[in-house]
């Protein structure tokens, strides 16, 4: 198996949270239903949210699986780290239940993986009533959205328990190892900045 998504999944309210979460992440797991590259396993790692349990347990599809972990607190990443340890595919890729996939999303990360260790690429945000690319530079700015990363299993990464910085640090370690590179026209769409950019 080429790819293994990870997807934590909090349906529940707590602060600053996005909108309509629910079809939200309907909305994501279509998105890798509707996938051109179909080599794929889905892991819905349930944040302690029994919405997200009772939404998991609707879908069909043998390559969706479901798993859940106790909340521990906003930012823990507990949730992340099981789906991690549960995957089986060559990469592990990270998909947030309030954004989406262009339908190429995948298929363009295994057209230009080359054996790296790690891979990203831009992603694309939606503001003045359209989607505007929003450029990621990892070794300069090491602080973007981690959502675009995708990275071998083998290297056994797992998140910390930093807090709101959880992203940063993640990126901080994948830095340590050296074999990555940037990949174009990735299609990872974020739909879940509260407010005036929310869809």
């Amino acid at each position: 198996m080429k790819f293994s998504i990870i997807m934590a999944s909090l349906l529940e309210d707590y602060p600053n949270a996005s909108t309509k979460r629910n079809y939200k992440f309907d909305r994501a797991v279509a998105s890798v239903l509707a996938q051109s590259f179909e080599d794929w396993e889905l892991i819905i790692c349930s944040d302690g949210c029994d919405i997200t349990d009772y939404l998991s347990n609707s879908f069909t599809d043998k390559r969706i699986k479901h798993c859940r972990v106790e909340r521990n607190g906003l930012f823990k990443n507990s949730a992340r780290n099981k789906g991690i340890e549960l995957a089986e595919g060559e990469y592990i890729i990270y998909l947030d239940s309030d954004d989406m996939w262009g339908k190429d999303h995948l298929k363009i990360f295994a057209e230009n993986l080359n054996g790296e260790d790690w891979v990203w690429s831009n992603d694309w945000i939606y503001y003045d009533e359209k989607w505007n690319e929003r450029f990621c530079d990892m070794e300069q700015y090491a602080h973007c959205g981690t959502s675009n990363i995708c990275h071998a299993r083998k290297l056994g990464v797992q998140w910390g328990t930093e807090g709101y910085g959880h992203d940063y640090h993640l990126i901080q370690r994948l830095l340590e190892f050296k074999n990555y590179k940037q990949i174009p026209d990735g299609q990872y769409m974020v739909c879940h900045i509260a407010g005036a950019y929310e869809i």
